[in-house]
């Protein structure tokens, strides 16, 4: 079986948090409280993390998808766990339409959107076809470079004078109520509840007896990260700009500029957000291929090309960015994509599982 080390699980964790949500201003109906938003929202979100864990640590050597089938049984696991799939699927899909308007957003404003996104899809195929081991080696190797050029950008917005702290203040103007309101349920679900993803993941683990601390220290330094992400665009932009700005990151490196000849740093800032969109992208399709394989008691390299045509086909079916945003919104809550596979099922799961570990550690 192929095996992951620590240190490229939480490289993983870490490119899969930030991944597209470095897109978004999170929480920003707060106004400039949207920083608080992303910090508040990690507190149930870690809850939730803390969840996945315990199911985790009940069967470290099983994933999602067997746990399903073993506690559920086999007709209902498996109803459940083919849900999972469609939603590792549909996920995908969402992911590399993000990077085909992203792209023709930025610099490929007159090239096929068919072709942007059939790149990503031979690109994250192929990293498939090598298997769990070499992509999260890959992710390792990545991790050092993108947290160093967003530490750079970091810098290169207070050289150039652009960060105007102010613009954070009054804190809480309006109370507490529109922060709170902001942080249940959008931060919880997304980011921080698509970690439910290593669900599928962690079995892979070498040392399992690290699992519980270095994914928690993945995640606070996630946080922490998103959160001063937040705060900058808003110190940069101001509120009004940000709240009907697609992507505040790059409108906000398109503000910096040093001695007159440093700027124009779009095609920096792009570059890290594909990285975290290909890791995105990649993972979730990865994820939907080890569970049809299990589903179907077969090699996972098999279904590489069939479930990718699925996920490249679908990625078609939303009309503009605009409708796009809208659906994952309007299927996420309204009807309940996202709780029922983050919160619903996962309890559901953990309760199972406790019942009936209980009278087994019993005898």
């Amino acid at each position: 079986m192929e095996r992951i080390s620590k240190h490229q699980l939480v490289a993983m964790i870490i490119l899969f948090e930030i991944g597209s949500a470095a897109l978004f201003e999170i929480g920003i109906s707060a106004k400039q409280d949207a920083w608080l938003v992303m910090l508040i929202g990690m507190i149930p979100g870690f809850l939730l993390f803390m969840l996945f864990l315990a199911i985790q640590r009940l069967e470290p050597d099983k994933d999602l998808i067997q746990m399903l089938i073993q506690y559920f049984g086999s007709f209902f696991g498996r109803l459940i766990a083919f849900s999972y799939v469609c939603n590792f699927m549909y996920e995908s899909m969402r992911n590399v339409r993000d990077f085909g308007d992203l792209t023709l957003m930025t610099f490929l404003s007159k090239t096929p959107i068919s072709v942007v996104m059939l790149v990503m899809m031979l690109l994250a195929s192929y990293v498939l076809f090598k298997g769990v081991e070499v992509f999260f080696r890959v992710a390792e190797f990545m991790l050092l470079g993108v947290l160093f050029f967003y530490l750079l950008l970091i810098i290169l917005y207070f050289s150039s004078g652009i960060v105007h702290i102010d613009r954070l203040f009054p804190i809480l103007e309006n109370g507490i109520i529109p922060v709170l309101k902001g942080a249940f349920p959008d931060p919880i679900l997304f980011p921080f509840g698509q970690l439910v993803l290593f669900l599928m993941y962690w079995n892979y683990l070498n040392d399992k007896d690290d699992i519980v601390k270095i994914s928690i220290r993945a995640y606070v330094f996630v946080g922490i990260f998103l959160t001063i992400l937040s705060i900058l665009n808003i110190a940069i932009l101001g509120v009004p700009y940000v709240s009907v700005s697609n992507l505040p990151l790059l409108a906000s490196v398109r503000l910096i500029q040093i001695a007159d000849f440093l700027e124009r740093f779009d095609a920096f800032v792009v570059l890290l957000l594909y990285v975290g969109i290909f890791i995105k992208v990649t993972l979730w399709y990865l994820a939907a291929v080890l569970g049809l394989g299990r589903l179907l008691n077969t090699n996972y390299r098999k279904l590489i090309l069939p479930v990718g045509g699925i996920i490249y086909g679908t990625s078609h079916l939303p009309p503009s960015w605009t409708y796009h945003i809208w659906l994952g919104k309007f299927l996420g809550l309204k009807y309940l994509q996202a709780p029922f596979f983050i919160v619903f099922i996962p309890t559901l799961l953990f309760l199972f599982m406790f019942v009936k570990k209980k009278p087994d550690q019993a005898k």
